[in-house]
């Protein structure tokens, strides 16, 4: 029995790790975000760890949002946002959108510098 302890004291240390890493936007742990336009938003963690969201479809107005909301059914403050949880906007007007999350993935420095040279190309278009 004691070895049986041993061994999963021993697992629960080396997941740990995986739990700090940063694969998980924790509803809790959002601080900032970014809108690139009505269907992809880039968020940060209070870990300074960002992620791409993709929304299912066009959210109305998102670009020109000072705040938003998540919500994911069952969540608590340590749940990760996943496919199928919702971002919430408020509008004065019409009471605000449910926009469902379509994907969620860590956004890389290559990411980054795509969304980067996409947006000059569009400036530089206009």
């Amino acid at each position: 029995m004691k070895k049986m302890l041993l061994l999963a004291a021993g697992l629960a240390l080396l997941a740990a790790p995986a739990l700090a890493n940063s694969t998980c936007l924790r509803i809790g742990q959002i601080d900032n975000f970014k809108v690139l336009n009505d269907r992809t938003l880039i968020v940060e963690d209070n870990l300074h760890s960002k992620f791409k969201i993709t929304l299912f479809s066009v959210c109305p107005n998102l670009t020109f949002k000072e705040g938003i909301a998540f919500r994911s059914v069952g969540s608590t403050q340590l749940s990760c946002v996943s496919p199928g949880d919702s971002i919430y906007t408020r509008d004065i007007g019409t009471g605000g959108q449910q926009c469902p999350v379509k994907t969620i993935e860590p956004y890389t420095a290559a990411m980054q510098k795509t969304d980067a040279d996409a947006a000059a190309a569009a400036k530089a278009a206009q």
